[in-house]
């Protein structure tokens, strides 16, 4: 790749881009999945869902070329993604609530950048299905800064805002690469 007659540049983006591609449509399969649990099947929902789940995967895949453009071998890659990625999936609320949280893991939660693409996600999930107040309250909490709750809006830019960073670095990293 590195000796390919186009600019570096354009490598990280179709890398980011391809594996964001790939990544969307295996969440599709958990769409279609959806029925089983009793989710809708709104096109709204359906639609959200993908748009975050697409920002999601580019965002992910920026940052393993990020990391990717600093690590020589390919079992030291897979070691360190699996060592910052898991973590990451498991405090970001994906499989479990996040309400009660202790505090230093709420601060964990809050520094998560998967956090900001799962509680939207959940959000328009529950927003779709009848549940009670009061288990919507314990299921989704939602993301607060001091007090003030983070709008989806907001969340979506941030996962954005850092995918276009970390593809930045890996652009950056890709051309200091002799």
């Amino acid at each position: 790749m590195m000796i390919a007659p186009v600019r570096r540049s354009s490598i990280v983006i179709g890398k980011c881009l391809g594996g964001a591609t790939v990544a969307s449509f295996q969440g599709v399969i958990l769409i279609c999945l959806a029925g089983a649990v009793h989710v809708p099947y709104d096109p709204a929902l359906i639609l959200g869902i993908f748009c975050l789940q697409l920002l999601l995967a580019f965002s992910i895949t920026a940052f393993g070329v990020m990391v990717a453009a600093r690590i020589k071998q390919m079992q030291s890659f897979m070691g360190v993604m699996q060592m910052i990625v898991m973590p990451m999936f498991f405090i970001s609320g994906a499989l479990f609530p996040v309400s009660n949280l202790p505090t230093w893991l709420a601060v964990l939660n809050r520094i998560d950048p998967l956090t900001y693409a799962v509680d939207p996600m959940r959000r328009l999930v529950f927003n779709h299905i009848d549940i009670t107040e009061a288990a919507r309250k314990a299921l989704d909490p939602g993301v607060t800064w001091w007090g003030w709750h983070v709008p989806t809006l907001l969340e979506a830019t941030v996962v954005l805002a850092l995918g276009l960073l970390m593809l930045g670095i890996a652009i950056w990293e890709f051309n200091a690469i002799e």
